[in-house]
């Protein structure tokens, strides 16, 4: 049996609140929403990492998981110190790489016996940049890792050579190789699914995409084909999770969730069937939808699905390879619409050829095809994409930028000194990150709830949607219909109640319904809430003559408390409890 230590390692070294940043070689970089990040999506744990944790956690050996993404440097040092093992595996991003080389060149300090192995996205499109920047690391794990880290446990367990396994990078006495490509997985149902272990709020039901756009690196990790889990399987993980484990909503992270339209009509016919009462939204393409797949995964529970846009100029869309246009994006979010679901935008601003001409055209497609809510991000340049492989050839990248510089991901616009790129810059600084675009009108939800009248998400969706252009009165009606239907998650219906009791001035009902709302599950909005009501109250509360304003969002979120690191189990070191939170 080994000790494996599976490791998901900050982006740089972190201060404790208060304290001065390290210096910037190890710190901070000097651009960035350094915050945002160490409290955004970016914080959650790779499922790869869980995947390998499952599957040697299945063969017999002793298995830990550390997500340390947002962890102080201090901490990390005392949790290293106390937690040694015979292999340590670090997920490596663009974001987190120089955390991981830091991490990985203090396991070699505290543990210098230890086989140190990275993988990740980062490092199986620079593995051997990796190597050679890196002399801490011994193995980069390339690609999709299970089989791969699978026989390195195997041969560190019987004392074997490491050396040319397939789909690793290595180190010889000359410096390094790349072994041979390892071949994908053909058949993904063959893995242990992470659900056995771990109780995440994220499932992968199937990997890779058929679409080739430029500025993506999946085909870099799984090849150009889509290779599904079948549909018994994504329903059983689903019936762990729900059933056992008792969560609430998830999100599926496929790629492209709808690709496969019979499985993706299985899996709603599943869950309805399994009766799996689950809060759940996707990722998906405009070009593969339609009515009765969107009826289905409303009726399944979906509360929200995701469409990469990019981009509503019909140049630049051609330049990203996206294969896809604003009349079907319309005609997709019209459709998806109509049965309740909502709809997010991603868009991309500062792509190659974008000017402020063509941003202002992709805001006004927004503005007409009313999404609900939409996201801008600035275009950024990924080792293993296309768009890379272009600045490359023509001298507008350099591998080693990556390992000399601290910038958090590689965006051309910070790089441009373009009086056009200037405005764009300062464009994207006032106007990323999610915006609301068109919520649901009343009359729309009570449409949803005609259509869907046993779906206690519809009639949470119209207590939001009265509250807004009705009476209290009637959105509390329709929000303890929500609860009498069973919803998944009872803590909206009751921070909605909350916001109701409010609005009528019966403030000591709302506190008592706002705790109640937290009682039954960890949300964002009800979080934001109780930390204004006690705000309020520090100022005096009704004496002070102020306002308590409470919140009354029931949009899709996947919320989770923010302890760390992962187990299984807790770790005690130094006199602190850290609490897993699978």
């Amino acid at each position: 049996m080994l000790r494996i230590i599976l490791i998901y390692a900050p982006p740089w070294k972190i201060t404790p609140a208060g304290e001065a940043p390290y210096e910037k070689t190890e710190g901070p970089p000097s651009e960035g929403p350094c915050e945002q990040l160490l409290r955004g999506d970016s914080e959650h744990i790779p499922l790869g990492l869980l995947s390998l944790a499952a599957q040697a956690r299945s063969a017999g050996h002793d298995v830990r998981v550390l997500n340390l993404f947002a962890f102080a440097w201090k901490d990390i040092e005392d949790i290293i110190t106390a937690t040694a093992a015979d292999l340590y595996g670090l997920s490596c991003f663009t974001l987190n790489r120089r955390g991981t080389v830091m991490l990985a060149e203090l396991i070699r300090r505290l543990h210098p016996q230890a086989h140190i192995a990275v993988g990740g996205p980062h490092a199986s499109v620079l593995p051997g940049e990796m190597l050679a920047h890196c002399s801490a690391i011994d193995t980069v794990v390339i690609g999709e890792g299970e089989q791969t880290f699978m026989e390195l446990v195997s041969r560190l367990k019987s004392g074997n050579d490491v050396s040319a396994i397939p789909g690793t990078a290595f180190r010889t006495p000359q410096g390094h190789c790349i072994a041979e490509p390892r071949r994908l997985i053909d058949d993904l149902d063959r893995l242990v699914p992470p659900t056995r272990y771990f109780d995440d709020h994220i499932v992968l039901s199937a990997r890779g995409c058929a679409w080739d756009c430029s500025f993506c690196a999946s085909r870099s990790l799984w090849g150009r084909s889509i290779r599904t889990h079948s549909a018994d399987y994504v329903l059983d993980m689903l019936a762990e999770l729900v059933q056992s484990r008792g969560l609430s909503a998830l999100a599926f992270k496929d790629e492209t969730f709808t690709a496969d339209r019979t499985r993706t009509l299985a899996l709603c016919r599943g869950m309805r069937e399994r009766g799996l009462n689950i809060a759940w939204s996707c990722d998906t393409r405009a070009d593969v939808l339609d009515a009765e797949l969107l009826h289905a995964m409303r009726s399944a529970g979906c509360r929200r699905i995701s469409l990469g846009v990019e981009s509503a100029d019909e140049e630049i869309l051609r330049k990203l390879n996206k294969k896809i246009s604003p009349a079907q994006v319309q005609a997709a979010t019209r459709l998806a619409r109509s049965v309740g679901l909502s709809v997010r935008y991603y868009m991309i601003a500062g792509s190659p050829g974008e000017t402020m001409a063509s941003v202002q055209r992709s805001l006004d497609f927004v503005r007409a095809a009313g999404p609900n809510e939409v996201i801008f991000n600035p275009f950024t340049l990924l080792p293993g994409t296309r768009d890379w492989e272009r600045a490359l050839r023509d001298g507008g990248a350099d591998s080693t930028w990556f390992f000399a510089d601290t910038f958090l991901e590689l965006q051309p616009l910070t790089r441009d000194n373009k009086p056009e790129s200037a405005e764009l810059r300062a464009w994207l600084q006032a106007n990323s990150g999610l915006r609301q675009v068109r919520p649901f009108s009343a009359d729309e939800c009570r449409t949803f709830v005609r259509m869907f009248p046993g779906l206690a998400s519809a009639h949470l969706d119209l207590a939001e949607a009265l509250l807004r252009e009705d009476t209290a009165e009637t959105a509390a009606q329709a929000a303890r219909q929500a609860l009498d239907a069973g919803h998944p998650q009872p803590g909206l219906c009751r921070n909605l109640l909350a916001c109701c009791a409010l609005r009528q001035c019966r403030l000591q009902e709302a506190l008592e319904l706002l705790l109640a709302a937290a009682e039954s599950g960890c949300h964002q909005v009800v979080n934001r809430n109780i930390e204004a009501a006690q705000q309020w109250a520090a100022l005096g509360g009704p004496a002070s003559g102020r306002i308590l304003d409470l919140a009354s969002d029931t949009s899709f979120e996947i919320s989770r408390p923010r302890c760390q690191p992962v187990g299984p189990g807790k770790l005690k070191i130094n006199g602190r409890t850290y609490a897993p939170v699978f």
